[in-house]
């Protein structure tokens, strides 16, 4: 799926015009994403195959090993890392990439306009129609 996923955010690349930051912003932001949100998956399958042991530092243990409860009290730094840094920050970074190939921002104040517009609050001008 996260793959689709950047793939089409590559395809839409060629519609997209300005600097390049315009142009391939989404992209760059899908495709750092994409492996942050799946490096937790990595750590689970390189752990279960024991190609990762759960050890001494640097184990692959998400949990502390004095702690008998899966709660974020008993994280491991490994685990707050994993968790936090990497999966939740890869999916805010979806979030802003996918938001931004939208344009949902310039989607939204055509909207508010719109709406506006509808409600006898703006007059219609030559200089507000798109």
């Amino acid at each position: 799926m996260m793959l689709v996923l950047l793939g089409y955010t590559w395809h839409t690349t060629k519609r997209r015009v300005g600097t390049w930051c315009d142009k391939f912003g989404p992209f760059v932001c899908t495709a750092v994403a994409v492996p942050l949100v799946l490096a937790d998956q990595l750590r689970h399958v390189l752990q279960d195959a024991g190609a990762w042991p759960a050890g001494p530092w640097p184990g692959s243990s998400e949990y502390r090993p004095d702690c008998n409860e899966e709660s974020l009290r008993c994280l491991s730094p490994l685990g707050w890392v994993f968790t936090f840094a990497f999966t939740y920050s890869g999916f805010i970074l979806i979030f802003i990439g996918t938001m931004w190939n939208s344009n949902i921002l310039q989607k939204c104040s055509e909207f508010k306009r719109k709406w506006q517009e509808l409600r006898g609050n703006v007059q219609i001008t030559e200089t507000t129609q798109v």
